[in-house]
């Protein structure tokens, strides 16, 4: 990957015309006026900006972080072109809106990682996010405490770690299988707390009476007698009842047909035919019947009111017979359900239903009790079934990645001989040491761990930092051949260290054609000028890299052209 040009359609920015190997952007001090500083014209925004592009956000929590965003969103609009395998893109973000523009191809927010991820063709294990994140860490955060800290995330951060672990060369598979496990292990154990909890106001205490008593009540259920004459009137009320719900729905479906019956006749009352009106409608109209025709009419309207007659009168008469019919349906229904009730008086006097019912009702009362006091221990017997399965299965892996380390030893020792190597340039008497080794938490299978011994400078954090970069891009150098780093990492080191880091860089840019971004301010730019580390060539090719120049005078000559914070 190859920046070519960050700009905006705010004519106050100034534009950011990349070139092949070496960018640096400078803060310089033209004010005399000791109060003035070169913090906050737009050196380390320059990086920000270009994650913000690539789909990085800002923190709302964090009130500088907030500042920008509401700032970028008044801003304007910000371009951003860039070469990836010989191809030219172009990304166009306006902050006030969540989409994203590439080659004119509007991209939601959501999709746009994975938009990223398509151009860039990374493992399937690493996005474009992640990676860039390594090799262009930015301002603020925790992006500059420790080197396996680029995503800004906690150490025990698992896809951080799982980045790290594949841009260094080790098998990963492992690692995915192990966090697998113990996250499912997690939850099991997160389960058994809540279900522990509610188990907790459960009285088990009387759990084995509650079972001898319900296995009582099933064999004296299994037992129980009725007499002869109970089991008849029994049967006669059940058939009582039938004939009951029989009737119901007769004398229900009777209603129904007397009540559209009357609906009839009401409407046949509505029905009239008039000749008068029909002769006057025709005269309006200039049309005239002769007398014959208006005999005709008379004849039909008396047919029609005869025929209206005779079905009015049909249908009384059929509504009388259907109440005749409903009368009796009620009569039945109420010597039925008389009969009906006397003969369930009769069972209960006699208490064979009722003790009968009161067995049921106390044997489900119980079994809904001894279920709820069992259940529990029963998810738990379950819970710690798998979980013994699962710590099985973790153990083997455990196993396993101990005999992977062992058996890719030399590639691991390489690693360390390589980052040795980079921390020699730096220290005369040391080249620290990086190991991966097991780890005591078997989430993550792997560590870590990265040293310098401690000696007289106080920027051994920021030499870490640096030689980390640089050992993954020299293991990585074809993922997106891209590095940069914020003027912070220059703030505690010696100006000797400050110099190695730009030596460092352009033997880089010579061997891989690498693309190296760094901010920098003037007090630090010059020492590292002053130092005979650096060949006069190098000195003259660091000062040809000043992309952009930064003043602290005037707001207008700030990345953004005007204050805002």
């Amino acid at each position: 990957m190859k920046l070519l040009q960050l700009s905006s359609n705010n004519s106050n920015f100034k534009t950011i015309n990349f070139k092949n190997g070496l960018n640096i952007v400078a803060g310089l001090q033209l004010s005399e006026d000791e109060k003035k500083t070169i913090n906050g014209i737009g050196k380390s925004l320059s990086l920000i900006l270009i994650h913000l592009m690539f789909g990085a956000k800002l923190n709302n929590n964090k009130p500088k972080e907030k500042k920008l965003k509401n700032f970028l969103k008044e801003y304007g609009e910000f371009q951003l072109t860039f070469t990836h395998n010989n191809k030219e893109y172009q990304i166009i973000k306006d902050f006030s809106k969540p989409e994203f523009y590439i080659n004119n191809k509007k991209i939601s927010q959501k999709d746009y990682p994975s938009k990223l991820n398509e151009i860039f063709i990374l493992d399937a294990d690493l996005t474009f996010r992640r990676v860039f994140n390594c090799f262009a860490r930015r301002y603020g955060g925790d992006y500059y405490s420790d080197p396996l800290r680029q995503q800004g995330q906690p150490l025990t951060d698992y896809y951080q770690r799982l980045t790290n672990l594949k841009l260094l060369g080790v098998d990963t598979s492992l690692v995915k299988q192990q966090f697998k496990i113990k996250e499912q292990i997690n939850k099991l154990e997160k389960a058994e707390e809540v279900i522990k909890e509610y188990e907790k106001i459960l009285d088990k205490t009387n759990l084995k009476d509650l079972e001898d008593e319900y296995n009582q009540l099933i064999q004296d259920k299994k037992n129980f007698k009725i007499a002869p004459n109970y089991s008849a009137i029994k049967e006669e009320a059940d058939s009582l009842t039938k004939k009951l719900q029989i009737l119901r729905n007769e004398i229900q479906k009777i209603k129904n047909t007397i009540e559209r019956k009357k609906y009839n006749l009401e409407a046949s009352n509505n029905i009239n035919i008039n000749p008068k009106e029909i002769e006057a409608l025709y005269h309006e109209a200039q049309f005239f019947f002769e007398t014959k025709v208006v005999k005709r009419l008379e004849d039909a309207q008396n047919f029609h009111n005869t025929l209206i007659a005779n079905r009015k009168k049909r249908i009384k008469l059929e509504i009388n017979e259907l109440l005749l019919e409903l009368e009796k349906k009620d009569n039945d229904f109420n010597i039925i359900a008389t009969k009906r009730d006397k003969t369930l008086e009769i069972l209960n006097t006699q208490g064979a239903l009722e003790e009968y019912s009161s067995i049921e009702e106390r044997i489900k009362y119980l079994y809904d009790e001894i279920k709820k006091l069992t259940r529990y221990e029963e998810a738990l017997s379950e819970f710690k079934k798998e979980k013994s399965a699962l710590n099985v299965e973790s153990a083997l892996i455990k196993e396993k990645s101990i005999i992977y380390l062992e058996k890719e030893k030399t590639h691991i020792e390489k690693i360390e001989n390589d980052f040795r190597k980079i921390v020699k340039r730096f220290y005369d008497n040391h080249g620290g040491s990086l190991k991966i080794k097991d780890t005591k938490n078997a989430k993550y299978l792997y560590d870590i761990h990265i040293e310098i011994p401690r000696g007289s400078s106080q920027a051994i954090g920021e030499v870490e930092i640096f030689c980390y970069d640089v050992l993954l891009y020299s293991l990585n150098q074809n993922l997106i051949n891209f590095l940069a780093h914020d003027g912070v990492i220059f703030s505690e080191m010696d100006p000797r260290q400050k110099a190695m880091i730009f030596k460092i860089a352009i033997e880089l840019i010579n061997k891989y054609d690498l693309q190296y971004f760094v901010n920098i301010g003037e007090n630090s730019l010059n020492e590292i000028l002053e130092q005979d580390i650096l060949s006069d060539e190098e000195k003259s090719y660091i000062e040809e890299s000043l992309i952009l120049k930064l003043f602290d005078k005037d707001p207008k000559s700030w990345l953004m052209g005007t204050e805002f914070n």
